[in-house]
């Protein structure tokens, strides 16, 4: 059996899995996510989908559930086990990351939509108010509770071996609550560390796992060195390595916990003062 072949076997034993235990897996996280703490923590509700509750805000980025990805996923409860967000952020239109069903199913909530403008049809058509939402602007400061979120490109574009110009417009964040400073860029594709904005220290930055297009079963020709390198140069205090296991993937493009301890071992030899930690579904972790 090829590699290929072989990756897809374990991807699809991964979906069984996964479809079995994910409403155990949402109860969890919602019995967690809905009780007062005085950590400020993070949740995965998918691979690279976040819940947050932090000085007891809760809020998300692009928040999501197995069904929007795998159609024989169970429901869950989205309406009464979310209503308690404050805000969410989106960032792109991807099918990974845009759950337009959980959208609609918060459509009479009180809860804040930050939106960016490629999306802003989609998000409108799914029942979400106009006047409860955000279109964010390149670095204009958007203040919700008592908390500072600057957006900023996500630079989600990439170039393939032909020159041409790949990907959608995506929309990165800046999240500060009193004295925490918290980075989530999202998808990136481009590892040009100039063209992203001087942000200072972070507490911690989210990194998307992507190493190349096409490219989880090679051995070499990876961008690992681009991805450390442009991770470090946001000076955080810690790096959390997420977007493994995207079930809508084939085995080309399907990073798992085994390119996550790579980049870790990379990072740490570059970097041993950084905190590194892997994320994956389902799992809480510290801000």
């Amino acid at each position: 059996m090829d590699l290929y072949s072989k990756k897809q076997k374990e991807i699809n034993r991964i979906k069984t899995r996964m479809l079995k235990n994910y409403p155990a897996i949402w109860s969890k996280i919602i019995r967690q996510f809905q009780k007062p703490g005085s950590k400020d923590r993070a949740w995965l509700t998918y691979s690279a989908n976040y819940l947050f509750r932090t000085k007891n805000v809760r809020w998300a980025i692009d928040p999501f559930t197995l069904k929007a990805r795998l159609s024989a996923a169970e429901d869950v409860g989205i309406a009464s086990d979310l209503a308690s967000l404050s805000f969410v952020l989106l960032t792109h239109n991807h099918a990974d990351h845009l759950d337009l069903g959980l959208i609609h199913a918060l459509r009479e909530t009180s809860i804040h939509w930050v939106v960016p403008f490629p999306m802003l049809e989609n998000v409108i058509n799914s029942g979400i108010k106009p006047e409860s939402i955000i279109v964010p602007e390149t670095s204009v400061q958007i203040k919700i509770e008592n908390m500072v979120i600057t957006p900023f490109d996500g630079l989600h574009f990439h170039k393939n071996k032909t020159g041409e110009r790949l990907g959608v417009p995506a929309t990165g964040y800046l999240v500060e609550q009193e004295q925490k400073r918290w980075l989530f860029r999202g998808d990136t594709r481009n590892f040009q560390s100039d063209l992203v904005p001087s942000f200072g220290p972070v507490d911690m930055v989210c990194a998307h796992l992507w190493l190349g297009k096409a490219s989880a079963l090679l051995n070499s020709d990876w961008l690992l060195e681009k991805f450390c390198q442009f991770y470090l140069a946001l000076n955080p205090e810690r790096i959390t390595i997420t977007h493994l296991s995207e079930l809508g993937r084939d085995a080309n493009d399907f990073w798992v916990v085994t390119h996550a301890k790579i980049i870790k071992t990379r990072f740490s030899e570059l970097s041993p003062e950084t905190d590194i930690a892997i994320g994956l579904i389902g799992q809480q972790f510290d801000l």
